[in-house]
């Protein structure tokens, strides 16, 4: 019996590496890096996302909490205390070709003087280069508001572009209200930097249904 079960693992390995040679497993397409090298040996790169039509819609549930949904924003709002919410955009580069996807969690924290002040942490995941996880403060409340009893996006609630049709949404903690590079994976192992995060509308419709981008602009060196 002990024969023949390794005889059956030894002959399916050599026919998995054999289908493998024959039927290689897909890999992913990675494009050209945009990335401008700057004079102090620093680099530079921009990644666009175009909502809503790069949004993506997330389940119901989060870890067994029943979650409102905002257009594509999940909205986790437990009692008494400030609304979370989590999105998903696919991500692009500057020449707008998909190359990865973007999630966004957005809340309340603690600010000085018992004030609470809009914060969001970005996650970049980019298939063949890695993964670059970002973090700031943020200069208007774009998390979702609640209207008439249902959960809307920052970008549609009443009122969000009546002062302007580009923000700029960094606030902080980097020097000139820039948010920080935390950490990252891959090719973005070891970068430290800062970047900026800039929302411009294109079209606001009648019921308040808007159309526009967010650019995250990235400044980033190797550690030291």
């Amino acid at each position: 019996m002990t024969r023949t079960f390794l005889f059956s693992f030894l002959a399916g390995g050599a026919l998995i590496l054999a289908a493998a040679a024959i039927f290689p497993l897909p890999v992913h397409e990675r494009f050209p890096s945009r990335i401008e090298v700057l004079t102090n040996g620093g680099r530079s790169e921009s990644f666009v996302i175009h909502w809503p039509e790069d949004r993506l819609q997330l389940t119901g549930e989060l870890d067994g909490a029943a979650v409102n949904q905002a257009d594509g924003v999940a909205v986790l709002a437990p009692r008494r205390r400030p609304p979370v919410s989590a999105e998903v955009f696919r991500l692009r580069d500057v020449e707008d070709r998909v190359i990865g996807i973007a999630t966004r969690l957005t809340g309340r924290m603690p600010g000085r003087r018992g004030r609470e002040r809009s914060a969001s942490s970005w996650t970049l995941m980019i298939p063949s280069r890695g993964i670059l996880m970002l973090t700031q403060n943020n200069g208007a409340n774009v998390g979702p508001v609640r209207v008439g009893g249902r959960w809307l996006a920052a970008v549609d609630s009443p009122g969000f572009w009546a002062t302007g049709s580009r923000y700029r949404i960094s606030a902080g903690p980097a020097p000139g209200g820039r948010g920080r590079v935390l950490a990252g994976t891959g090719e973005f192992r070891s970068l430290t930097g800062e970047y900026s995060e800039v929302w411009e509308l294109e079209e606001l419709a009648a019921n308040q249904r808007s159309q526009g981008t967010i650019l995250l602009n990235t400044v980033t060196a190797r550690q030291r």
